[in-house]
């Protein structure tokens, strides 16, 4: 008979058990967190454009550490020379190892790079002589660091506000352009521009009072795309974009009074033919012969070019879009600042002269800044550029209908569908109480999100995580997916069992403690792993809380399996309960 699954990452650890992609969350991602719909933590490839091949790394003395693998032990940094040598890393010189992970307080200094003081995990690796380094940073701390990237000198409190939702937003709702490479963002410009070197104080308060806001449309976090200055009119999306974001209805063109409150930003540029020329064949655009001269033939309807002729030897048209991105990546992004210009050829040069900076979609930092001077809110900032979407913690714009059962609410899109699960869910609170002697404080809520892509935009959880609950609400994947898998009952279990012990479980309770007793309380009969990975408590607690692989996570809920089912063979199922409630005793845990 096919096992239960119980908890995404470690099943196949802790119950021997296969697994198809959806199951249920570790809840210890979760622990503190605010009532957030993005993740506490963000991946990120750090000197993404330019990885360095060697790293200086330094710690005052007890305040960071580092092992050589997932499962070695640690040992107390305090400087070290890291260097890339192909696929290995090489460790003051000599040392060949395959990765390095740090955690604690350190400076990273790259060549060429300012240093980076850090408070974060980070992995390192090698590859092609290239160190590899992703950090696990706070998103708050990770949007502090876009804020110093994108925004500069910002006044207004309300608009670097804004701006900061518009940063959480976009990283949501472009999360996964790098999930093949096993991190979320990147630190350049094709992601959002990160700079970590340039965070102050007021960056860190602005990050953390909006903390957890995000923008939603249709129960999707919103494409906010932003740029510098729009010139007095922004540009609609799809003269811009190719993809599904292209015909949103927050991205339409409109007329910006703020942004020239104080006068329109005019520019003028110029580049030789044979530069311009060779920009374009590097970005796969050829003209024939020798460029002779260019035109613009089509704007759109802001007064954007939106297409060139460029003659040679003969004509080619060239969309405005790719023009400007061969000449920003080859010659300059200085060279032309946006798609509004003029252009003119004199001689051997090229000469444009045009108006605001960037692409025009989106919020314009400059009407941004300018509204919150005049008094404007962050959220009024938000409406004006992002019409139609909704602020919220949670996913919005989703019309929920709620259905009572004799012991639990259901929130749906789908009531007709997903009627059929109440009684499922009642007979399982029913059984959670029993098995605990605990009773929930209130109603436990079940919401069912319609897809597996608005769960984990509105949740921040992966695809392959299928359940999360903060407080007495349980957020769950499509119920017919989860049934499908044969996970339905297990996930539903081991959420309401969490529910019950987060809610009783006295303050301070070892994290290990409270997984491990969820894990037995679902499955006694399960044989947990029988060889301890953590030779201590310490060890096990901070691979939980702070994981430096997904090997790792898989190892530390196998402990703590193992170390729960070890005590409830010695003391008894109840006992363990009153432990959760009053305390759990010193010494309690060292098993062998």
């Amino acid at each position: 008979m096919k096992r239960a699954l119980l908890l995404a990452l470690i099943v196949a650890l802790t119950l021997g058990a296969a697994s198809p992609p959806q199951t249920s969350t570790p809840k210890n991602k979760n622990i503190g967190a605010p009532s957030s719909g993005f993740p506490r933590t963000v991946r990120v490839r750090l000197w993404y454009l330019h990885p360095p091949s060697a790293l200086k790394l330094s710690a005052a003395a007890g305040q960071a550490r580092f092992r050589t693998c997932s499962t070695c032990r640690y040992a107390e940094l305090a400087e070290a020379a890291l260097s890339a040598s192909g696929s290995k890393l090489r460790l003051n010189g000599k040392r060949a190892i395959t990765e390095l992970c740090i955690s604690g307080v350190y400076h990273m200094s790259a060549s060429g790079a300012p240093p980076v003081p850090a408070d974060f995990p980070i992995d390192i690796r090698a590859f092609e002589g290239r160190l590899q380094v992703t950090a696990t940073m706070p998103m708050d701390e990770y949007i502090a660091g876009v804020l110093a990237g994108e925004v500069g000198n910002f006044k207004s409190d309300e608009a670097l506000k804004a701006l900061s939702v518009a940063a959480r937003t976009y990283a949501m709702h472009f999360g996964s352009r790098h999930a093949l490479d096993n991190f979320d963002v990147c630190d350049t410009t094709h992601c959002q521009d990160l700079r970590l070197s340039g965070i102050t104080s007021r960056m860190r308060q602005i990050a953390d009072s909006t903390s957890g806001e995000v923008l939603w449309y249709e129960g999707r976090p919103a494409a906010t795309y932003y740029h510098a200055d729009c010139g007095g009119t922004t540009e609609d999306a799809r003269f811009l974009l190719a993809d599904d974001d292209a015909g949103i209805p927050y991205l339409k063109q409109h007329s910006d009074i703020y942004c020239v409150r104080n006068g329109v930003m005019q520019w003028q540029s110029d580049i030789s033919k044979r530069d311009l020329q060779r920009a374009l064949a590097a970005d796969g655009i050829t003209v024939p012969g020798t460029l002779r001269s260019i035109e613009v033939v089509q704007r759109t309807p802001s007064g954007r070019v939106e297409m060139l002729r460029v003659v040679g030897s003969s004509a080619i048209t060239v969309p405005g879009p790719a023009f400007r991105t061969a000449v920003g990546r080859h010659i300059g992004w200085e060279r032309l600042k946006s798609n509004w210009y003029d252009v003119s050829v004199s001689g051997e040069r090229v000469a444009f002269h045009g108006r605001g900076s960037g692409h025009g979609v989106g919020l314009c930092q400059v009407g941004a800044e300018v509204m919150g001077e005049e008094g404007k809110t962050y959220q009024e900032i938000l409406a004006y550029y992002y019409p139609g979407t909704k602020l919220g913690k949670s996913a919005q714009g989703i019309t929920w209908q709620k259905l009572v059962g004799e012991n639990i609410e259901l929130l749906t899109t789908r009531p007709d569908a997903d009627r059929i699960y109440l009684s499922l869910a009642a007979g399982l609170v029913r059984e959670a109480q029993a098995t605990t002697g605990l009773a929930f404080a209130g109603i436990p809520q079940w919401k069912i999100y319609p897809n597996v892509a608005m769960f984990r935009d509105a949740t921040g959880e992966p695809g392959w995580v299928a359940a999360t609950t903060r407080g007495r609400t349980m957020q769950t994947q499509p119920a017919e997916v989860l049934r499908n898998a044969g996970t339905l009952e297990s996930t539903l279990r081991h959420e309401l069992l969490h529910m019950l012990i987060e809610a009783h479980a006295k303050p301070g309770t070892p994290l290990w403690f409270r997984e491990g007793l969820v894990l037995y309380l679902a499955e006694p009969n399960a044989a947990p792993t029988s060889k301890l990975t953590f030779s201590t408590i310490g060890e096990l607690e901070e691979a939980m809380r702070n994981p430096q692989s997904e090997s790792q996570l898989r190892q530390a809920y196998g402990d703590a399996h193992t170390r729960v089912a070890q005590l409830a063979k010695g003391y008894g199922k109840d006992k363990l309960i009153l432990w959760m409630q009053q305390g759990v005793p010193a010494g309690s845990a060292n098993i062998h």
